[in-house]
């Protein structure tokens, strides 16, 4: 009952958001939104779930609806046609944090992905990001945890970095080596999904167009759908188990740093290097 009076946005519907969001429909959620302005292309075909030779060229949160629904004629899913930006998140999310439980955050751009997690945390809305998937194999290393001790992520770290150094949201750790060994880090109340494994590296010397679309939207480290699914299936349970377990946990910022943050991203200055 719980599952079927709730409503979860899945912000990124491609090689992790697409399948969440089916596992998520057929786990019960009585309403769905989804967020994207992408369309699918030839190079999503071995990772997304809506990418198949007959969808080419097809908005993806058009063809994930159809398929949903396709699934549960009876869930309400609605589609947003935008891409989070750094300019746009404040305003997307505020319209979105009072219908919505949970926010789900498979975007893959560090200042879109730390701008949509500042905005989920400066109004109180419970947020599962995912860390990127590119350049890894082995699904078995996918966990999930508290976002301040997510590890071997290059995205999730850049993220927390600004979160913690421009957004100022999140304390930081002393800089006195010695102390910073026997440092707590306190949670940050956010889930994150992650890959513990190592991830591989790309050779800059050389071209990698070659093997990538014209839009290089697969990127040269390559993704595999055993791994991108297993981040959607991971992210999905852990959605699953907030709401049916009553955990809908805000994210623990420092009161300090509200007023900054807001600020900023008012700005819209947090998209500079």
């Amino acid at each position: 009952e719980r599952l079927g009076k709730s409503t979860v946005s899945i912000v990124g519907i491609g090689g992790v958001g697409s399948w969440a969001a089916e596992a998520i429909c057929r786990s019960g959620v009585g309403n769905i939104i989804l967020v994207d302005l992408d369309d699918i292309c030839t190079s999503n075909i071995n990772r997304q779930l809506h990418a198949m030779s007959s969808t080419v060229g097809k908005m993806k949160i058009d063809v994930m609806k159809e398929r949903l629904l396709d699934i549960n004629p009876t869930c309400n899913v609605t589609v947003i046609h935008d891409f989070i930006s750094v300019d746009n998140a404040k305003d997307l999310v505020e319209a979105l944090s009072s219908d919505v439980d949970v926010m789900l955050d498979c975007i893959d751009g560090h200042f879109e992905k730390t701008a949509l997690i500042a905005a989920a945390c400066l109004n109180n809305l419970p947020i599962v990001t995912c860390g990127g998937a590119a350049g890894r194999v082995d699904p078995t290393k996918i966990v999930c945890g508290d976002l301040s001790k997510a590890s071997q992520c290059r995205l999730l770290f850049w993220c927390k970095k600004r979160l913690r150094d421009q957004y100022k949201l999140f304390p930081k750790g002393p800089s006195d080596p010695k102390l910073l060994k026997k440092h707590r880090v306190r949670k940050w109340k956010i889930w994150a999904v992650y890959s513990e494994e190592v991830q591989k590296t790309v050779d800059q010397s050389k071209d990698h167009s070659k093997t990538s679309s014209l839009r290089r939207c697969d990127g040269a480290l390559g993704t595999a759908c055993f791994v991108t699914g297993t981040y959607g299936f991971v992210a999905a349970s852990k959605v699953i188990s907030m709401i049916a377990n009553q955990e809908l946990i805000e994210p623990k910022i420092l009161n300090s740093g509200r007023k900054i943050a807001e600020a900023k991203q008012d700005d819209h200055i947090l998209n500079e290097s």
